[in-house]
């Protein structure tokens, strides 16, 4: 053999062991949501900023497979499938229903879940405390408590607040049992309205007209997806609309006390890390959002508290952390 061969064949074996070293360095991470809102598209960024935080960076040794479903359910059911027989290192569903549908096609590949909000009323985990099981995450409960502080300091002659949800998501109706839970010692009464599709919405929060003296939106995917529709109804008839999270102030609701959605993901992504370094999900406690975050951002709308008859206090505009003019 001569020397320029043996030089050649040398080059090529350290190339494809340099090759084969890259693609066992190379992490896979599959990424999917039931439909593309600003919270969620803010916990896919967070994801990827966390996992950034570890050492894991897209395009350089990490592999991100993001999918939306379009708010379509067999969509997600079949973008289940596809990442099952993908074979990542860890799939991250965002949203109850996202989770269900990633959970119930494996029990191997290790799940991460986020912005769920009771994960053990929709059967994710049996407990927050290590699961034993391939499923850990990250709930994005409201801090519904602080959520009706802000209403009640907004609307002083708060007596009744109508809900408008989907009666099939697990997230609306556990947002809808905490709310019942801290109306009820303060005297406030609370008012359901069932939408059971996106088309229904506007129609359930007419249905509301006269009977509250404001409307509350969940993080309900199927409500949120047409909260416009909402909003105009208030508009309309003076009628006040608050959401769960604090991205619906700037589509026009007059203020919510929320989760900073980034630094929920940013959550989820540490412990994707964790599990992409030799952890087991089964290890690992899901955590509820706002127990971890206690900072919460507050955000107000000027322009719709006008058009809902809503005056903004001194002091509510002093601790806001977004103002929308």
């Amino acid at each position: 053999m001569t020397l320029i061969s043996r030089t050649a064949l040398a080059l090529l074996a350290t190339g494809i062991l340099s090759g084969s070293a890259l693609a066992q360095d190379m992490k896979r991470v599959a990424i999917s949501t039931i439909v593309e809102v600003p919270a969620l598209v803010e916990t896919k960024d967070g994801i990827i900023k966390g996992l950034a935080d570890k050492g894991f960076v897209e395009g350089k040794n990490l592999e991100i497979d993001y999918q939306n479903a379009n708010g379509n359910m067999p969509t997600q059911q079949q973008i289940a499938k596809k990442f099952v027989g993908d074979n990542p290192d860890v799939i991250v569903p965002i949203t109850t229903p996202t989770a269900q549908a990633i959970i119930a096609s494996t029990d191997t590949i290790p799940v991460v879940f986020t912005t769920v909000t009771d994960p053990l009323k929709a059967k994710l985990i049996p407990h927050y405390e290590k699961s034993g099981g391939n499923v850990t995450g990250v709930s994005d409960a409201a801090p519904i408590k602080q959520q009706l502080d802000l209403m009640q300091e907004l609307v002083p002659d708060l007596k009744t607040i109508g809900v408008v949800y989907n009666p099939g998501l697990d997230n609306a109706l556990a947002a809808l049992e905490e709310l019942k839970k801290h109306a009820e010692p303060r005297g406030i009464g609370v008012v359901e309205s069932a939408a059971p599709t996106t088309n229904e919405v506007a129609l359930a929060t007419k249905k509301l007209i006269g009977k509250v003296d404001a409307v509350y939106v969940p993080n309900d995917t199927t409500v949120v997806a047409a909260l416009e529709s909402i909003i105009k109804i208030g508009e309309d008839v003076d009628l006040p609309i608050f959401a769960g999270e604090t991205g619906a102030v700037a589509r026009g609701v007059v203020a919510s006390v929320g989760l900073d959605y980034v630094e929920l993901g940013r959550i989820t992504g540490h412990m994707v890390a964790r599990i992409l370094n030799g952890e087991k999900p089964g290890d690992i406690d899901a955590v509820i959002a706002y127990q971890v975050l206690t900072d919460f951002k507050v955000a107000v709308n000027k322009k719709s508290a006008a058009a809902m008859g809503v005056e903004l206090p001194e002091a509510v505009l002093a601790r806001a952390t977004e103002i929308i003019e």
